[in-house]
């Protein structure tokens, strides 16, 4: 249940910063949002990546300035604990829809589950459920569901780094426990589907939870409720560069950290190991994220300057 709060703190200083929500069941994505909205007294506030309603777990959660980072979240990986239901069938794929009778599923073996989900490791095809917040000619699909309407939907590449069985309950509709790492634009809905169309027995998510996303920890997220009490919410509040961390680091001297500030380039006497194509994160001497950065040569070109 959303806390009731008496109003914004009275007064609040614009702040930026990451975070890490532990979102309920029942709480929608936006809902988790428009609290953060009201806690900050801050109007910009968007999240890193929807949570079905249905979902619990992390949420990062973009407060200011870190609302232009929100894209580098999506560049990196989310791990997700699951339930798969075998033997039965949902229209949304989860158990908020109308389910349906699949195929007994009595003869599925643990090593059956584990076969079909390593087939789904690496690239894959997904085709967008109709509940989903994708847009079809200006709206979206869940939109169009709730009015009867299913249009087709292309195929759309997702990657899915590794699917761990962790536990097995066999039966008429059999249960799958479920570890997976996977990259932007994955649904999990669609895989546990997938999953079980494989099988040949049909198959809905009944739970799901993310514990991780880049490096964020569920473990160090806060619930709503605990947030609201907070004598100071800012005390939460994660440094922008929890947004960027896989980006090499470059620390600027004080004169060219001003001059990034100002959107110019600068030379690097040293440049650092490039691991994520030619991107960094540039830090100021007191350690500031200033900017996302470019490194052709030793020339570093902000990209994304950041006026913290």
């Amino acid at each position: 249940m959303t806390p009731v709060l008496a109003g914004p703190r009275a007064g609040a200083a614009a702040l930026s910063g990451i975070l890490a929500i532990d979102k309920p069941a029942g709480m929608t994505s936006f809902d988790a949002v428009r609290l953060v909205r009201r806690i900050f007294n801050e109007k910009r506030v968007g999240h890193a990546g929807t949570l079905d309603p249905t979902a619990t777990g992390l949420l990062p959660v973009c407060i200011g300035q870190a609302t232009r980072l929100v894209d580098y979240f999506h560049q990196q990986n989310k791990t997700y604990r699951c339930t798969i239901r075998l033997g039965e069938r949902s229209d949304t794929l989860d158990k908020e829809g109308e389910i349906t009778t699949g195929a007994d599923a009595s003869a599925v073996t643990e090593a059956d589950v584990r076969a079909a989900a390593a087939l789904f490791v690496g690239e894959i095809e997904q085709v967008p459920p109709m509940h989903s917040a994708v847009r079809h000619e200006g709206r979206h699909l869940y939109e169009l569901a709730r009015s009867g309407q299913e249009v087709e939907r292309k195929a759309r590449i997702a990657r899915i780094d590794s699917i761990e069985v962790t536990a097995f309950r066999p039966g008429v509709c059999a249960e799958a426990d479920v570890i997976v790492v996977s990259g932007k634009g994955t649904y999990m809905r669609v895989l546990a589907a997938d999953i079980g169309d494989r099988l040949g027995t049909g198959a809905l998510l009944a739970w799901l939870s993310r514990t991780a996303y880049g490096p964020l920890r569920l473990e160090d997220a806060v619930t709503p409720e605990a947030l609201a009490e907070y004598p100071d919410p800012a005390t939460a509040l994660l440094p922008l560069d929890s947004a960027v961390m896989f980006l090499p680091r470059v620390d600027l001297a004080p004169q060219n950290a001003t001059m990034v500030g100002r959107g110019q380039s600068v030379w690097l006497p040293r440049v650092p190991d490039l691991t994520a194509g030619n991107q960094c994160r540039v830090h100021s001497a007191d350690g500031r994220l200033i900017a996302i950065g470019e490194i052709a040569g030793n020339l570093l070109r902000p990209t994304k300057v950041l006026n913290n």
